[in-house]
């Protein structure tokens, strides 16, 4: 428990989310002994009142805290995204299932958009009920085997055995990016996804402690000295998990073997009385983390991602609030939790009335944020068009007079790429059409292409989803010098001429040789490629990295910038041999603590944007930026434009200036952010032009 609250703090033990990996052997434990216990004194087991403890232990507390959070969402959180995740997680974890809805929706568990989900811990809570919808009737058949055969232990150790053995294999498939169920994995992110949040692959932990919990009930113990020994090596195993194991490698895997070995050795080792283990877990202070730990798991996380709404970029604060969300979780220990876990009813009538209020509450609550979310509440929210009601023409006016360095290309004197006549409306309409017919479909000449009806020439966009995300800011440059621009995205895809590592739903390979061959075959006047360069050479990020010629993720930064090179001269190597002059737009800085600023919060005490240093901005890209600076170098024609200039005019990086959001979230600009890079890129594009006539 204390590994994850840590890890959740950001400080600096990077395994610490294999604390839960510790808890899933655990509990295996604790249920199998209870199980155990209640078999050999009454010869049953009563599936009834287990699922009506499992429920009191767990759902009273669960059902507070999905109240509370929805409460703080829809005073801190934007209904454009953040609002429906909570409600839609909420619905998952009052209904078991909030793994599968995390897996389907945010995928990696430490992507941005997970990490600001303030129900994301819930997916475990939920693995472990899909977890007693099982468990407990395997046992029960078979300890009913093993009265029939007259073999008391070995038919259910047997039996969860083999369960367990399966698991793991499926585990070390899935991690390992195994087509294996291909149909299943793919509703839920893909076999990687799907090994992290599903519960098949994490059956096996809780089944290691259900088999260590079935030989200790025989009276299998480990002596004194051997049970120190087990308790330092487990103990050691764990240490060694939080702090060697990081969030790029392939998880959970082999590699869980870990601090699911470490577990195991520890609980052999409490088995006895005597031992380091039971000395330490007995001092006043582990015993009250023991019994808060539930209630802490809940409301630790929900609180660090509410703290970080309201204090953006105080890595103080995230601590300050993990250790001080003990408070609520003494309270709905004491209060809550305590005095409904003696409760009992007896009938399924009496159960089904203490089931609806204690769930159905937080459930109504959900559907009521998602409802209200759904609707902007009622249009007291602008909707998430990403641009404001200022003219785009003035817009040009304020912000192409901004400081502009050697990398960067000056405005053109005039009007500028922005039409004086482009309404918001207009925007609007051509940022939806983009997002409709350029993302994540086959390159269309026809539908996807914006610009004068008598152009003179075609600009054409491609890349990730930056190409999206700055389309709008390179439509209007491209057409204040006649030409039209068609543009082609593909989410999580580079444009290269390499795959990119990790999972995607959207294949990369066939895009990127399509739109190559596309760009070769209709010779547009330019090609601007887009691409979020710096995520793709920091391993560390959890991102994803050009692949290697494996076809795996690059192992650290030098690495994965040579690749990201390599990726980029085999894309413009051939166009510029087709004489199709190129323009790389650098990565625009990040901001790794964005939150969306639509919320009621936000409009009573004003927006509160993130900030980040521009120093840091430079060096994060450095890498990327080289690569694709050594490229152009090596192919006259090639130019590479780089937003910081126009993006951190001053020594910071902001994601809004006098209330402009600049930045839809963590990596991708907003129309309006993209409009002060027209300027810019009307400059270089105006520039290419000239030297390949």
């Amino acid at each position: 428990m204390l590994m994850v609250v840590l890890f959740h703090a950001r400080l600096p033990i990077p395994g610490g989310f294999t604390g839960v990996d510790v808890f899933f052997v655990i509990s295996g434990f604790v249920i199998t002994a209870m199980l155990h216990r209640e078999w050999i004194s009454t010869g049953g087991i009563r599936l009834r009142t287990f699922y009506l403890r499992r429920f009191m232990r767990l759902a009273p507390a669960l059902g507070l805290l999905v109240a509370v959070v929805v409460l703080i969402s829809v005073v801190l959180q934007s209904p454009y995204g953040p609002q429906q995740s909570v409600a839609t997680t909420g619905l998952g974890a009052l209904l078991m299932s909030a793994n599968l809805v995390i897996a389907n929706a945010a995928g990696d568990y430490f992507a941005v958009t997970a990490t600001q989900n303030p129900l994301l811990n819930t997916w475990s809570l939920s693995v472990e009920e899909q977890f007693y919808l099982v468990f407990p009737t395997l046992l029960l058949i078979g300890w009913v085997a093993a009265r029939r055969l007259r073999r008391p232990l070995a038919a259910p150790v047997l039996l969860i055995g083999a369960v367990t053995a399966l698991s793991f294999i499926v585990s070390i498939l899935w991690t390992d990016g195994s087509e294996f169920a291909a149909p299943l994995t793919s509703i839920f992110g893909g076999p990687e996804t799907f090994a992290f949040y599903g519960p098949f692959s994490r059956v096996w932990e809780f089944g290691v402690g259900a088999i260590l919990a079935l030989i200790v009930a025989r009276g299998w113990t480990l002596g004194r000295r051997w049970s120190h020994v087990a308790g330092l090596a487990g103990g050691v195993l764990i240490l060694v998990s939080a702090f060697a194991i990081t969030d790029v490698m392939p998880f959970p895997g082999y590699i869980a073997l870990l601090p699911v070995a470490g577990t195991a050795l520890v609980l052999m080792a409490g088995s006895h009385d005597g031992s380091i283990v039971n000395r330490g877990l007995a001092v006043r202070p582990m015993v009250a983390v023991g019994d808060w730990s539930y209630s802490w798991y809940l409301w630790h996380w929900p609180l660090i991602v509410f703290i970080a709404v309201l204090l953006p970029g105080n890595p103080a604060a995230l601590v300050v609030i993990a250790l001080a969300s003990l408070l609520p979780a003494w309270l709905s220990y004491r209060l809550l939790e305590q005095p409904l876990r003696t409760i009992r009813p007896s009938g399924w009538l009496r159960t089904g009335l203490t089931i609806i209020p204690i769930s159905g509450l937080p459930i109504a609550l959900c559907i009521g944020l998602l409802i209200g979310a759904n609707t902007g509440w009622g249009g007291r929210f602008a909707p998430p068009a990403e641009v404001t009601e200022t003219t785009a023409a003035s817009i040009a006016a304020q912000d192409g007079s901004a400081p502009v360095e050697p990398q960067s290309f000056d405005p053109i004197e005039g009007d500028g790429a922005i039409a004086k006549d482009t309404t918001t409306g207009d925007l609007r309409a051509q940022h939806a059409a983009v997002k409709a017919d350029c993302v994540n479909t086959d390159i269309d000449p026809v539908g996807c292409h914006f610009g004068p009806a008598n152009a003179t020439g075609t600009v054409l966009v491609l890349g990730d989803s930056q190409a999206y995300a700055i389309a709008d800011g390179v439509i209007n440059a491209a057409s204040a010098l006649g030409y039209r621009t068609v543009v082609s995205s593909r989410t999580g895809c580079p444009f290269l001429g390499r795959e990119s590592s990790g999972t995607n739903d959207n294949p990369c390979r066939p895009w990127q040789k399509a739109a190559l061959a596309y760009a070769l075959s209709s010779q547009p006047d330019a090609v601007i490629i887009a691409n979020r360069s710096a995520g793709y050479v920091h391993p560390e990020w959890g991102w994803r990295t050009a692949a290697t010629d494996a076809g795996g993720a690059a192992t650290s930064v030098k690495q994965a910038a040579e690749l990201w090179e390599q990726g980029i001269e085999d894309v413009v190597a051939p166009l510029r041999e087709a004489g199709i002059p190129v323009i790389i737009i650098a990565a625009v800085p990040e901001m790794p603590e964005f939150t969306d600023q639509r919320s009621l919060f936000s409009q009573a005490f004003g927006s509160r944007a993130y900030e980040v240093p521009r120093k840091q901005s430079v060096q994060d890209r450095a890498p990327a930026l080289d690569a694709e600076e050594a490229v152009a170098a090596r192919h006259p024609g090639t130019f590479v434009f780089d937003p910081i200039p126009v993006l951190c005019p001053t020594e910071i990086c902001a994601s809004a200036v006098d209330g402009v959001l600049r930045y839809q979230d963590e990596t991708h600009l907003t129309v309006d952010g993209s409009l002060l890079l027209a300027p810019g890129v009307q400059g270089i594009l105006q520039k290419a032009l000239a030297a390949n006539s």
